[in-house]
Formats: structure tokens, sequence, C-alpha cells
């Protein structure tokens, strides 16, 4: 991945598309846990890519580009949301290239959005980060420019409102 970051940062158009090839599956879930609508969140990779374009060959570390690039996206949903001023996101499809024909993955999925739900957008973000996308509390610290210690403790305590709630009863509804 690194000699590919760094052709790119040379001017490499095959290995800058590779790049991208490489993320678009993670920058669609990202940009999608924030923006609801389909052409915002092409707006906002499409601007992200843009972004990164021209800002790539001033990345001095090649081992934090994955970071830097969700950071990049990240601000680009959130420009995009304050300038549309929706009122309400929902996640949907988060796994999307998931394979829900049978009614166990269904029933997976339908779960997964129903605890989502329960979570603002920055707890969902996080929630995405974490378990779709296996980044480290400190990786998501950095991407969200958040303290570490913060995201273990967003984790915990939804974890520990996932567990209450289901046994309370949402699972039953």
């Amino acid at each position: 991945m690194e000699e590919l970051i760094e052709k790119a940062k040379k001017g490499d158009k095959e290995a800058f598309t590779n790049l991208i090839l490489e993320n678009q599956i993670k920058l669609y879930k990202i940009a999608r846990a924030r923006l609801k609508n389909e052409a915002d969140i092409e707006d906002a990779i499409q601007e992200t890519m843009l972004i990164l374009y021209t800002k790539l060959p001033k990345l001095r570390d090649n081992t934090k580009f994955n970071i830097w690039l969700y950071k990049i996206l990240i601000n680009q949903c959130y420009d995009k949301y304050r300038r549309n001023k929706i009122s309400y996101v929902s996640l949907e499809a988060v796994e999307n290239k998931g394979n829900y024909g049978d009614d166990t993955n269904l029933e997976k999925k339908l779960m997964y959005e129903k605890i989502l739900e329960m979570f603002s957008d920055q707890d969902k973000m996080i929630l995405l980060l974490y378990y779709s996308n296996g980044y480290t509390t400190k990786q998501i610290a950095e991407i969200l420019n958040k303290n570490e210690n913060t995201i273990k403790t967003k984790l915990r305590r939804m974890r520990e409102k996932i567990k209450k709630d289901w046994e309370g009863g949402m699972n039953n509804g």
C-alpha cells in the first residue's frame, strides 16, 4: 500500500485510481453513516477525492494515509450535512455488500440497523469505524479528533446501553 501511495504522490494516475478503488467501499459506508441522500454521499466522496488528489503530495507519513483520508471524508460529510441542514439521518444498510437473501442474515441486518438507531450520528460513526471497519480506539480518536479515552468510554457506554435495552425487551418488539 505504501508503494502505491508513494507512486500516487508522485503523480501516477493509475496508482491514485487504485488507492481510490481499494477504499471505495469504506468511503461509502462512512459517508452513508452521516448522509442520507445518495447524491450528497457521492458529492462528499468526490470532494474528498479532489482534496486527496491536490493534497496527497503533502502527506508526510504514508502509514497515516487511511486515517487522513477518512478524516477528509468526515469533514466533507459534516460540511454537506450543515449546508443541507438535514434534520435526521438514519443509517441504512451499513453492510450494503452483504448477502441478505436468507432470513438469518436479514434478521442480523435489521437488528444491526435497530441498534444503530439508538445512537447519535457521532456514536454511529464510532460504532461503524470500530465494528465494521476494524479500527482501533486510538485510530478512531485520531480520525474524529477526540481523546482516545473518550472513544473508549463511548464504546463502553454504548455496549452497556445495547445490553440494557436489549435485555429490557427491545428485541421483543
